[in-house]
């Protein structure tokens, strides 16, 4: 008779065992989604970035480059030398720059990449052609 208690605990601790194993009930509804917490303080500021190249005579640096630049016309021994693009770059404007008191004029276009002014006769200084120039869309 002793062997009875010996396996009557065997079975209740198989039905122990067995007892978490099996079927799991249905999964209820998400809650409702709570408020946002308050704002989290600063972090802490980043790294100081490179230094730019030094700009012309010692002024600013380089700026980032704008979606155009301006070119003017060169004056050499009292001519007026054309104002030009780069090769990769289109003309969008052009005007001449007169001395005051002078008649103003219209610029001679020259295809998309240029532009000059003529001098006419009793002018002291010759114009200065100033066109605006950018790089076509792609």
């Amino acid at each position: 008779m002793k062997k009875q208690p010996t396996l009557m605990m065997c079975v209740l601790l198989a039905a122990l065992a067995l007892s978490g194993c099996g079927v799991k009930g249905d999964k209820g509804d998400k809650g409702d989604k709570g408020e946002a917490g308050p704002a989290g303080p600063a972090g802490a500021p980043g790294p100081q970035g490179v230094a730019g190249a030094p700009g012309k005579d010692g002024r600013d640096g380089v700026s980032p480059p704008l979606p155009f630049r301006v070119v003017r016309s060169a004056v050499d021994n009292g001519i007026s030398k054309p104002a030009l693009c780069g090769t990769e770059e289109i003309m969008i404007a052009a005007t001449c720059v007169v001395k005051v008191g002078e008649a103003a004029q219209s610029p001679r276009t020259m295809g998309e990449s240029g532009a000059s002014c003529d001098t006419k006769p009793g002018q002291s200084d010759p114009p200065q052609a100033v066109i605006l120039c950018t790089k076509p869309q792609q």
